[in-house]
């Protein structure tokens, strides 16, 4: 029987939406091994001058905790 555990974060970037939930990856892989699935909760962004300057993602990542 395994454990899955949970991870939520909010990845960003200057380029895109997608690339925000890449980072927030990226930065999971760091600390976080057997990661088995991403859920992206939702979307967001900051505006300068009617423009997109950052977008946001805020996920959750889910992982087998190893015993």
């Amino acid at each position: 029987m395994s454990v899955v555990k949970i991870l939520e974060l909010v990845g960003s970037s200057e380029k895109s939406w997608e690339d925000a939930v890449q980072n927030a990856l990226k930065e999971a892989e760091k600390t976080v091994k057997n990661i088995t699935g991403i859920d992206i909760l939702g979307y967001k962004g900051d505006v300068e001058e009617n423009k997109i300057v950052r977008f946001k993602a805020h996920v959750k990542i889910a992982f087998v905790v190893e015993r």
